[in-house]
């Protein structure tokens, strides 16, 4: 179940009794559970029908009482349990069989609601099969595509800004939302969003200028700016580029790594392109977005085939030199950098 699906049940009133909430995107779980308590709950009685839990200083009979107890002068009651550990694998180890039966015949009048805000959870658990059997079990990824696109629009227009689809994947690519392994949230992207906003003034329109002066930049941009530049020949500022994360205390092992990924994604985006592939085919046997590829093209026009797949091995070299400390890893990136002009 999406949370979608529940914004749909919470509208058309029919919220399920036991639900789970879990996943990254703490922005979504914070809002959906505000929804709820916007259409369930009386502001004068919140204190006795609006209970808040926190798991790791209760127990698990805290929890059941708390749920059987009848919502007062109301129709329904919501008991949010924050953080219980017992749905990890690595769990506290407690007696669940109370609270397992109280699933299998929950009190029709009150909403259980578990919020854990992290992806692990252990789906074998007996606990969290009942809650899906019930479909409750509601995962709160990171919004991508079309659904992401419309969410900075609204943000937005809330600030009444307006913003094309260009200066949205700017904007995205620039903040480092979608990045791998980025633990930014659509928190983080509504302060950039106000930031921009702010810095627009007067004027209505975003344009890539303003992003760019107001956004930090990503890992991700600065690793695609460090390419382009070495695919300009413009060594001096690849350099430039790399000392300025260097001294933003970004990892050197980090580094290396995203120059990899760039170059491994180059070469496969330019021996598809060769073999005739469509932009929108490449995304989809790459498993990236359109405008990404698109990106990937255009960098890769400043390199053949030979200097990628040789500059590729360049890295590997590198990674594995710093590694085995054979040489200082700041240093051993310079190099690389510098020797991308022997691969052309």
């Amino acid at each position: 179940m999406t949370y979608k699906q529940l914004l749909l049940d919470i509208k058309n009133n029919q919220l399920k009794n036991v639900y789970l909430f879990f996943g990254e995107e703490t922005f979504l779980i914070d809002f959906c559970v505000d929804e709820i308590k916007e259409k369930y709950i009386s502001p004068t009685l919140e204190t006795l029908n609006f209970i808040n839990i926190d798991a790791r200083e209760s127990r698990v009979s805290d929890i059941v009482n708390a749920s059987e107890t009848l919502p007062f002068m109301a129709d329904k009651k919501i008991v949010i349990v924050n953080e219980p550990s017992f749905f990890k694998s690595q769990g506290k180890s407690e007696d669940l069989e109370e609270l397992i039966n109280y699933i299998e015949k929950p009190s029709k009048t009150t909403s259980l609601i578990f919020i854990l805000k992290t992806e692990s959870i252990d789906k074998r658990k007996k606990i969290v099969k009942k809650i899906k059997e019930n479909k409750g079990l509601i995962e709160f990824s990171k919004i991508k595509g079309i659904d992401l696109n419309k969410w900075i629009i609204k943000q937005f227009k809330n600030e009444n800004k307006n913003i094309k689809e260009k200066e949205i994947n700017d904007f995205i690519d620039i903040s480092g939302y979608l990045d791998q392994n980025s633990d930014k949230t659509l928190y983080d992207l509504k302060n950039e969003i106000i930031k921009v906003s702010n810095y627009l003034g007067d004027r209505n329109n975003v344009e890539i200028k303003d992003i760019e002066d107001v956004l930090i930049k990503s890992l991700h941009s600065n690793i695609f700016a460090l390419v382009d530049s070495i695919g300009e020949m413009d060594y001096s500022k690849a350099l430039s580029i790399f000392n300025r994360m260097s001294l933003n205390n970004e990892p050197h092992q980090l580094i290396i790594h995203m120059i990899i990924r760039q170059i491994r994604l180059l070469y496969m985006a330019k021996l598809l392109q060769q073999k005739g592939y469509s932009i929108k085919n490449i995304s989809k046997k790459m498993k990236i977005r359109d405008f990404v590829t698109r990106k990937l093209i255009s960098q890769g026009n400043n390199f053949d085939i030979k200097e990628l797949r040789n500059g590729l091995n360049e890295c590997l070299i590198t990674d594995k030199n710093i590694k085995t400390g054979k040489i200082d890893s700041g240093i051993a990136i310079e190099l690389l950098i510098m020797n991308f002009r022997n691969n052309r």
